[in-house]
């Protein structure tokens, strides 16, 4: 059976297919258990084989032009004698007569519970391989995990726990558990051989059999691709992505006198932020624009230029670049569209052009990028009016013009957290995201990353500059495309190479990038981890004015992973003080009957103090239901609070409330650190990519069933 489930198509060109009696040597020659057979010339030879391997058998046709033998009726099963066997290699031989093929003889494997094991080269990350149930559901269920090759027996055995049908191999019911040792090491050994033979491109094993005392491959199907595979080149250190960010002088190669483009946006963006270098409009029928005078050409501009930055017609790009290349300009912003984001031809020709820029030094961010942001420096050089915005530790690599526009907007007006850097690297010709995670990774203003992709270019590199950065700060990543029609969006969009989703799940997982789905989930999580220690543990107490909101964060801690611990008799003893007598108290606390007698911030602070006193409490998330009686001195019922616990993380969410009521809750916390959310499920999904991380890092050395959300 082909492998479909979760690995990437396997990219076009003339491959062989070893028939199976030479892919189950091939394994064989790599340590994974295969099913015995014996190869035949015609029933004189299947016959002398079936009496050697023991009847019962089956027969499969061998060629290395029949790859899906079961769909092309080329295999029978549980031939019982030898009448039976000479009438099956009869019809067999009458099938395929015009194949040129042998017969293979098998010992016919006992029932056992089914796997699928798989390898495939992806075009984008390289080797990875997959474990999987399989039998009769394998296409309904999809129960498969898949990991970056190569990985060792304790990583494979890891693999095979993550399968939501796990049961089935620990032993269910009255079944006896597998011999889970050799199957984790027929995958480890599996992972092994897609790394080390680069010729091999996909090797499917289905079914796998696994039993209690052993394991055995039944049916595999190898394909190998001899060509050379391709070697990367050298790539320009991440220095040369400095001047994009901190440039000393700035050109614009297109600056209009008109209000309403591009050319006059950008100039007022960057005279707004506050930016410290100079300005050069370029534009050859104006004198002067928005008080700067203007050069006919940047050749003409009497200083050095450490970007440029072009907002042209395509046809103008050439010959632009050719004179940034003579006047020695070695960073370019390129904002024109019109590449390989409409196709092939304009593909073509972005390659022509990236060919001209590398050949004079340049380094390009886009085609169809709106290029950076850098608060603290004064860049901004969006195409769409931006306010003054407040400088902090959140970087974003965005393929998409929003994180400098829409977005960008909101954030100055939210002030969700502060920005350290932003870039929107469109179709990436040159500058794409590995380059500038190596940077961020690297720079001392960027605490933590975000990054919007469509598709990553230059796998291998990617999984190395996310692996680094990961072991520094968090990244946070939410990458499109995991439908197959968000991955037709992406290639009208970008023209990027979206992948397989499911192998960039598999990266996410080995390097620790924090993987979200929607932009919803990206800002809420980059704001906990701006603005909240690590926690030490995925244990947290909740205290909600609504017993909707006890519910509701008890849903969400199940299906994040969260653990809710029952509370100790000192917290209850202590919470007892505000509490009603004839008041039931859990892990969440429904705090409605105590702000009764004693009002909200009494009420809230000293329960807050209670759960975060609790030792086996990690972290603490805050329900209110705003109304009139919200409005209390924040920092003074919760500040000291927090600063007594600076390693356990404190959330706030609420329900309803008037736009008064919520901005003071949410400039309340934001102002002693604690970020705000309009549901608990969004606080707690937050927390639980930060226990993920934690845990990741090594800040959490105990083991919790956090969960992989999708």
């Amino acid at each position: 059976m082909k492998i479909k489930r979760g690995l990437a198509a396997t990219p076009k060109g003339i491959m062989k297919v070893l028939d199976e009696f030479n892919g189950a040597a091939l394994l064989a020659q790599w340590g994974i258990p295969v099913i015995h057979g014996i190869m035949a010339k015609d029933d004189a030879e299947a016959l002398s084989a079936a009496n050697q391997i023991g009847f019962p058998v089956a027969l499969k046709i061998c060629s290395e032009t029949v790859a899906h033998k079961t769909d092309q009726g080329g295999v029978m099963l549980n031939i019982q004698d030898a009448v039976s066997l000479r009438r099956a290699v009869r019809e067999m031989n009458n099938r395929f007569m015009n194949i040129p093929h042998a017969l293979l003889i098998q010992k016919m494997a006992r029932p056992g519970v089914e796997l699928i094991l798989g390898a495939r080269r992806d075009p984008v990350f390289g080797p990875v391989v997959l474990a999987g149930i399989g039998g009769i559901f394998a296409e309904i269920f999809r129960d498969t995990v898949i990991d970056l090759a190569p990985v060792d027996s304790k990583a494979a055995l890891a693999m095979l726990r993550r399968l939501k049908g796990f049961a089935l191999l620990s032993g269910y019911r009255s079944q006896a558990a597998v011999d889970l040792s050799t199957a984790a090491l027929a995958v480890s050994a599996l992972s092994r051989l897609i790394a080390k033979h680069r010729d091999v491109v996909e090797i499917d094993i289905n079914p796998f059999m696994a039993y209690p005392d052993g394991a055995v491959a039944v049916d595999a199907l190898v394909r190998l691709d001899s060509r050379r595979i391709r070697i990367s080149r050298k790539h320009p250190g991440p220095a040369t992505m400095a001047p994009f960010f901190n440039p000393s002088s700035f050109a614009l190669i297109g600056a209009s006198r008109s209000p309403g483009k591009g050319g006059n946006i950008i100039l007022r963006n960057l005279l707004k932020a506050g930016f410290k270098g100079d300005i050069h409009p370029i534009n050859p029928t104006s004198k002067e624009i928005l008080g700067m005078p203007s050069f006919t050409s940047v050749r003409d501009v009497p200083t050095p230029v450490d970007l440029a930055m072009f907002v042209i017609p395509k046809s103008a790009i050439p010959e632009a670049m050719s004179d940034c290349a003579a006047k020695g300009i070695r960073n370019i912003i390129l904002s024109t569209g019109g590449y390989s984001d409409i196709g092939a031809v304009g593909a073509q020709e972005q390659k022509i052009l990236m060919d001209q820029a590398r050949k004079a030094g340049i380094r390009v961010m886009g085609p169809n990028s709106i290029g950076t942001l850098n608060p603290a420096a004064g860049l901004a050089t969006s195409i769409v009016g931006l306010e003054p915005i407040k400088s902090g530790g959140v970087s974003i690599i965005g393929q998409s013009g929003v994180f400098s526009s829409g977005w960008g907007r909101w954030i100055a007006d939210a002030k969700p957290f502060g920005l350290a850097k932003v870039a929107c690297i469109g179709n990436k010709g040159d500058v794409n995201e590995s380059d500038l995670l190596e940077y961020l990774a690297s720079d001392t203003e960027t605490t933590t990353i975000g990054m919007y992709l469509e598709g990553v270019v230059e796998g291998k590199r990617f999984i190395r500059a996310a692996g680094a950065a990961s072991a520094k700060k968090p990244v946070v990543v939410m990458k499109s495309g995991h439908t197959e029609a968000g991955v037709a969006a992406v290639a009208s969009h970008t023209g990027s190479l979206a992948g397989s989703d499911a192998v960039f799940d598999a990266v996410c997982l080995k390097t620790g990038l924090i993987r979200v789905h929607d932009s919803e989930a990206f800002f809420d999580t980059l704001s906990a981890f701006e603005k909240l220690p690590l926690p030490r543990g995925n244990r947290l107490g909740v205290a909600s004015i609504s017993g909707m909101g006890c519910v509701a964060a008890t849903d969400a801690a199940e299906e994040y992973g969260i653990a809710l611990p029952p509370l100790r008799s000192a917290t209850l003893k202590k919470l007892a003080e505000v509490m009603p007598p004839w008041a039931p108290v859990r892990n969440p606390v429904d705090t409605w009957s105590a702000i009764e007698q004693h009002g909200s911030k009494k009420t809230m602070g000293h329960i807050a103090r209670c759960l975060l006193d609790q030792k086996d409490i990690d972290a603490a998330l805050i329900l209110f239901v705003l109304m009139p009686e919200s409005i209390f001195d924040i920092a003074e019922a919760f500040a000291d609070i927090i600063a007594r616990h600076p390693h356990k993380p404190v959330f706030v969410s609420y329900y309803g409330g008037t736009a008064k009521e919520m901005a003071h809750i949410h400039e309340g916390f934001t102002a002693i650190g604690v970020p705000t959310y309009p549901t608990p499920e969004r606080a707690m999904f937050a927390y639980s990519r930060m226990a993920a991380y934690a845990r990741f890092r090594g800040f959490i050395r105990r083991t919790f069933p956090l969960k992989t959300v999708r």
